[in-house]
């Protein structure tokens, strides 16, 4: 099955090993790091599963029985989320490789919702003549 990282409202920046994603339709964010951040952009790069599989054992020299169940379940949580659709990739960039150190590691995914009300609010509709953001029964 190929993946697709191009979900509508959901956005996603690399900070360094890091990557911070926002679904402004969800309100949720969520931070990878280290692995799952790997899988992440190897996943925006066109990669499968299978290949991302591979690639990891080449590079850290781990075997792809411990590796495979792990980056497959970590790909059905960001399916779960809705992070990562079935698709065709937009841009396949075929030169990816993780750029991991040392043994392979566990990837995890953080979510979080305490930003959920911010994410979702809408300033341009969300205003009302005592200005933004309209709270609770002031709306006019």
């Amino acid at each position: 099955m190929t993946l697709t990282t191009s979900v509508p409202m959901l956005i996603s920046k690399q900070f360094d090993d890091e990557v911070v994603l926002a679904n402004y339709q969800s309100g949720i964010y969520y931070n990878l790091d280290g692995t799952g951040a790997q899988i992440w952009l190897g996943l925006k790069a066109g990669k499968s599963v299978d290949e991302m599989v591979r690639l990891f054992a080449d590079k850290t020299g781990g075997q792809i029985a411990a590796i495979d169940p792990q980056v497959r379940g970590f790909v059905d949580r960001l399916i779960a989320e809705g992070i990562v659709l079935p698709g065709a990739p937009e841009l396949p960039e075929p030169d990816w490789t993780p750029t991991t150190r040392g043994q392979f590691a566990s990837p995890a995914l953080q979510r979080y919702d305490d930003l959920r009300d911010l994410l979702l609010m809408d300033p341009v509709h969300d205003a009302g003549e005592a200005g933004w953001p309209l709270r609770g029964g002031n709306e006019s």
